[in-house]
This record gives structure tokens, sequence and C-alpha cells, in this order.
């Protein structure tokens, strides 16, 4: 996680200085998502046939083999190979994405699954926070090589602490388990997990649930970028108001995970629900205020929105999917909350630069958002599936 986010800002901060208008920074989040998108089918099987310890070990080293190849186009100034590195880093990330998901039921008891994922949110919201502003401060006092060593030592670091679990081979399915859903889903791939999950609409709503938060954060990522270089909105310089508005949304994303826990929603349609709903509400805030501080409290509500989403979806995906199909569960969850944050935010983004309004994209995302909460509603289990 740290060195996923240690060159963040410093990368919007240089998206923004292109002068290209806010097309720039999707292109950005393009390349943190997209490549995750056309990996997860992959990845998915993958975690489902493979120890997925050695999966999560394998991908932190090819991670830091992909930034030292940064380090090496930094030196030499090729551009063009830093980010074609950073496209690939963001496909061995995905590797690992659906293995952890997938992992976690391994290690904790069922009931603990709630509490386990909330301790992950919390961290994610530290190190974010943490990554961002030390990314910042390095970059700036050392050049981005010295960042970029860090980075990889980072991926090294996560590699050892990774090699001492236990092993974490998947679950064979349960005596007669196989005969219920198909042999086919056992040993096919993610096509196979999706018509398991269609014909179970509880996990296909939960592998879908963090779809209308994706989009309306997409739109919303862009739009925090282009508030930051507005100097009536924050009274700083781009670099500190996008560290700024992005250490509330970290910080909203550890708030978050408690509160639903504590309210006993993790896990729950209620809980997904609710989430949803404070992202749009936080979407309308940030899209229609000119205000800083009303921005930060959108920021901030954006981050509470989207954490307590994570964990809800993350838990509720886990405790219903069987542990052998859960890897391409996992995949379909990281492919459709990829995409939707692309479609959001890029979608949006060329249309706020071609209508030259620049709140558009945030609204676009809400608009989508909204649409995707009522498509997953509309996935309610059937009267058999609820009752189970």
């Amino acid at each position: 996680m740290f060195g996923d986010w240690f060159t963040y800002v410093a990368i919007g901060t240089l998206a923004l200085s292109e002068g290209t208008g806010l097309t720039a920074v999707a292109l950005v989040l393009l390349a943190h998502t997209l490549p995750r998108a056309a990996i997860a089918p992959w990845a998915g099987r993958l975690a489902d046939r493979v120890d997925r310890r050695a999966i999560m070990v394998v991908g932190s080293l090819l991670r830091a083999a992909a930034v030292v190849g940064m380090i090496a186009g930094a030196l030499q100034g090729a551009l063009w190979l830093v980010q074609a590195l950073l496209v690939l880093r963001m496909a061995f990330g995905a590797l690992i994405e659906p293995a952890a998901s997938a992992a976690l039921p391994l290690l904790v008891r069922p009931q603990q699954l709630a509490r386990a994922n909330t301790i992950l949110s919390a961290t994610w919201s530290v190190i974010f926070g943490v990554g961002v502003a030390a990314g910042g401060l390095v970059t700036a006092a050392y050049g981005p090589v010295v960042a970029l060593t860090l980075d990889a030592v980072s991926f090294l670091i996560a590699a050892v602490i990774l090699g001492t679990l236990p092993p974490l081979r998947p679950e064979p399915p349960a005596r007669g388990e196989g005969e219920d859903i198909g042999s086919s889903v056992v040993e096919g791939g993610l096509l196979a997990a999706a018509r398991a999950a269609w014909d179970d609409r509880a996990i296909l709503q939960a592998a879908l649930a963090k779809l209308p938060v994706a989009v309306a954060t997409g739109g919303a990522w862009i739009l925090l970028h282009g508030l930051a270089e507005d100097p009536q909105v924050l009274a700083l310089s781009v670099a500190l108001a996008l560290g700024s508005l992005h250490s509330a949304r970290a910080l909203g994303t550890g708030v978050g995970p408690i509160v639903w826990t504590w309210l006993g929603l993790s896990g729950s349609m209620a809980g997904v629900h609710l989430s949803v709903a404070v992202t749009l509400v936080a979407a309308a805030l940030l899209s229609g205020s000119a205000s800083g501080g009303l921005v930060v409290l959108a920021a901030l509500l954006l981050g509470v929105g989207g954490g307590a989403n994570w964990v809800t979806a993350a838990t509720r995906t886990q405790q219903l999917t069987p542990n052998h199909m859960l890897g391409r569960i996992a995949s379909i969850d990281l492919l459709s909350h990829t995409l939707g944050q692309c479609l959001g935010g890029a979608l949006g983004a060329v249309l706020a630069d071609a209508a030259g309004q620049r709140a558009l994209v945030g609204w676009f995302g809400l608009a989508g958002g909204l649409a995707a909460w009522l498509l997953i509603a509309a996935m309610a289990p059937r009267p058999r599936e609820a009752s189970a």
C-alpha cells in the first residue's frame, strides 16, 4: 500500500501541469485502473488454483522489478518507459488483490471477517495519508529517483512479510458441493463463476456492491484534482491542496468502516445501501460546492462512504462465496469496480472539458453511481436465497 501511494500526489500534480484540462488527469486514472481490470479475469482463476501466499509473494517481487525499471527510465529521462512500467506495476498489483481477498477467510474465523476487513481498511486509510505525504516530501527534497528507490524497497519488504504466512492453498469443495454448483464452476474460469453467481443472486449482488461507489468516486476523484488547482477554492499550492483533499478522504476511509462495524452493518445489504447513499451525497456536495470548507467535508464523506462500502461488500462476498471460487468472484468485484471508476472518471472528464464545465465530471459520476445503485438493488435475491 505504501508503495502504491508514495508518488501519488507527484503524478497528479504532473498531470495538472500539462495544461490539457481534466482529460490529462483522467489518463492518470486510466493508467492506475485499466491494467487491474485487464488482468482481473486471469488473476481470479489463478487464485482458485495456486497457493495464494505464493501469488502474493511473487506479485510483490514483480512489482519491485517493475519499479527498478522505472528507476532506470527516470535516470535516462525516458518518461515513456516510466509510464509504461507504471501500467505494468499496476497489472502485477491486480494479481495480488483476488488472492488476498480469497486468503483472508483461510486466516480468520467467519465471525472475524468484518473486523479483519475493518483493520485492512483502517490500515489503507493510515498508509494512504502517510504514503502521499511522505512521497510528496521525498520527491520534492530528493527527486523522483530516490522516491522510486524507496518505492521498490517497500515491495521487497511486503514480499518478506507475506512469505511468513502459512500455505494458503484453495480449499476443495465440500462433499456434495461440486455437484450442487456444477463441476464446470470448480474447474472453469471467470464465466463459469459468473454463471454460478447469476444462479445465486446474493453472491452476484455482493460481488457488484462496489460498482455504484466506484462510478461516483471516479468522477469525484477527477473533480478533486480540478478543484485543487483553483486558488478560489483552496488558497494553497496545487500539491498542498491535493494532498489536503486526499488526506481528508483518507481519514474518512478509516472512520467509515469503524462506524459501520460498530453499528453492526458490515456484511449486510443495509450497510451497502447506506454506504452508497453517503457516497452520492458526498459527490453532490463536491460537485455543487465552491467553498473550501465544504470541499474538504465532501472529500471526508467520500472516504467514509467508500471505506464503509469496501469493507461491507468484501465481508459479504467472503461470507457468501465458497472458498474454492472466491478468487474468481473477487475478480468479478475487481473488474466491475475498476471499469466503473474508469467510466465515471474518464468519460465524465471528456464531457466536462468539452462543455467547459468542471463540475460536470462530478455530476456525471453521481448520475452513473445512482443508476448502478438501482441496478444492484434490482438484483435482490430470490426468496429461497434470502431465507438461506
